[in-house]
């Protein structure tokens, strides 16, 4: 759980750029995984890192 805060706040002090370039390198295999507002995209980064580690199926 710590992980997934640390990523939390790594991905909210990222600037807008950063953070969807962040989300094309990092997610490619998730069709618009960067698009929409920061929140939205740092919620679906968090939700998707927190299912991975659940072993939930993220698809």
């Amino acid at each position: 759980m710590k992980e997934i805060l640390e990523l939390e706040n790594k991905l909210s002090n990222m600037t807008t750029d950063e953070l969807y370039n962040y989300a094309k390198e990092n997610y490619p295999e998730v069709p618009n995984m960067w698009m929409g507002k920061k929140k939205l995209v740092v919620r679906r980064i968090v939700n998707y890192e927190r299912n991975k580690m659940n072993g939930i199926d993220n698809e």
